[in-house]
Formats: structure tokens, C-alpha cells, sequence
């Protein structure tokens, strides 16, 4: 990759720049709390643990889009509590899913060396975020985490209503951004459905593995530019 090509680069948020992983087990944590009444024959690491299983599954429903981003809001509570076997009344699901949309938004933990390579970045590339998230809670995370001043451009599914890894959102990435394709990077942990259909749409992209968090049994192409640290980007940029 030709740096001097390079104008725009969009990073993936959750995982890549903000820490999911810490930030939804804190919020959880909380719902927890708030709803101990209803809850409290289960202790909290079940209640998380079948969470997170049960909603990575159903957002790989949502990326194959078998399911809408409403179902998936949803169904992940519905399907936790039954699963945990708690009884509840149907019209507390959405309060608890707003309840936990509002919380994890709050969230303000950072991916290691996030700000600094941003604050690199930011003063010789047009940045922005391009998620599979909902814009109104990936919006508000970058503004809890002090990250919002960098970017320019948030992306979303919900624009267009094709999730990662849909060459549509690619495209329209592209179209928003003023520039062609070749002049643009990205960066993402997920090379199923960030780095893979970025390099086939045409764009540059950089494959985060960031401690392997998602690692697909797809063959890793020669050309794919992998890190394993934010801080290597000051190194390609």
C-alpha cells in the first residue's frame, strides 16, 4: 500500500477502537444490578456469559441479514432470560434493552493506543467509522470516549440497511467520502466481514487482529496487511 495514495481511512469501532469486550460486560454488570429482583436466582457471570453467547449469534443472523437490527435488539433479552429460565413480563424487554443501549453508550474504555494513533492520523487523513452499529449508540460511544473530535464521517447500516459484509456499505462508504476507492483504507478486526469485502470492493485495508478476536477459518491472502497493535499504523501511515 502506497501511503502517499492514501487520503480517507475508516476504522470498524467496536473491537478496533473502543473496547467492546470490557465496556458491554461493565454495562452488563449494571443491567444486572437495576434488574436484580427480577434476576437474582442467577448470579451475574451466567447472566453475562449467555448474553454474549446468544447475541454473537444473533448478530451473525443480522450480518447474513436473516433477522432485522429490531429483532436483534429483541430477541437477545428474550432469549437470555429464557434460556436462564427467569419468568418476565414481554413488554420488559425493550426497557431492558434501552436500559442497556443507554448504558454501554456511557462506556469510556478504549482498545490500547487508540487515541494516540488517532491523534496521529487525524492531521493528515480524513478519518471515519464505518460499523455495523447502531448510529445512535456508536455515536454517543465515541463522544464518551473523547474520540468524536476525530472523525468526520459515521457510517452505519442503518443508513442503507446492508451490514457488513454487503459490498453496498462499501460503496456508499466510498460515494460519502468524496474519494475513490483506491484512495481509501481500512481498518477492522474482523477479516470476514471487515478486511475480506473491503480488498474485493477495492479499497486498502488493514487487518487488526487485535489478540485474535475474531479469526475465521478463511485463508489469509498474501496481500493482506495484518497488526497486532494500533501503534504499527504510525508505521504504515
Amino acid at each position: 500500500m502506497n501511503r502517499d495514495m492514501i487520503k480517507m481511512i475508516y476504522f470498524d469501532l467496536d473491537h478496533t477502537l473502543w473496547d467492546f469486550e470490557n465496556n458491554s460486560k461493565s454495562a452488563l454488570r449494571l443491567v444486572y444490578n437495576n434488574y436484580r429482583n427480577l434476576l437474582n436466582s442467577i448470579n451475574t457471570e451466567a447472566f453475562i456469559s449467555t448474553y454474549q453467547k446468544i447475541n454473537t449469534q444473533l448478530w451473525d443472523l443480522y450480518r447474513k441479514k436473516e433477522i432485522s437490527q429490531e429483532e436483534l435488539k429483541l430477541l437477545r433479552f428474550d432469549l437470555t432470560l429464557k434460556t436462564l429460565g427467569i419468568e418476565y413480563n414481554e413488554s420488559l424487554i425493550q426497557e431492558i434493552n434501552d436500559v442497556y443501549l443507554d448504558t454501554l453508550s456511557k462506556q469510556e474504555m478504549l482498545i490500547n493506543g487508540a487515541k494516540d494513533v488517532l491523534e496521529y492520523l487525524c492531521g493528515k487523513y480524513k478519518l471515519g467509522i464505518l460499523t455495523n452499529g447502531f448510529r445512535k449508540t456508536q455515536l454517543a460511544k465515541l463522544n464518551s470516549s473523547g474520540i468524536d473530535k476525530y472523525f468526520k464521517i459515521l457510517v452505519s447500516s442503518e443508513d442503507i440497511g446492508f451490514p457488513k459484509p454487503d459490498e453496498k456499505i462499501f460503496s456508499y462508504a466510498q460515494k460519502v467520502s468524496g474519494y475513490p476507492k483506491e484512495k481509501i483504507a481500512y481498518i477492522g478486526d474482523d477479516l470476514e466481514n471487515d478486511i475480506l469485502p473491503a480488498i474485493k470492493f477495492g479499497m486498502h485495508a488493514i487487518w487488526f487482529k487485535n489478540n485474535n478476536s475474531f479469526i475465521s477459518n478463511l485463508p489469509i491472502k498474501d496481500n493482506i496487511v495484518i497488526i497486532d497493535h494500533l501503534s504499527e499504523l504510525k508505521d504504515i501511515f
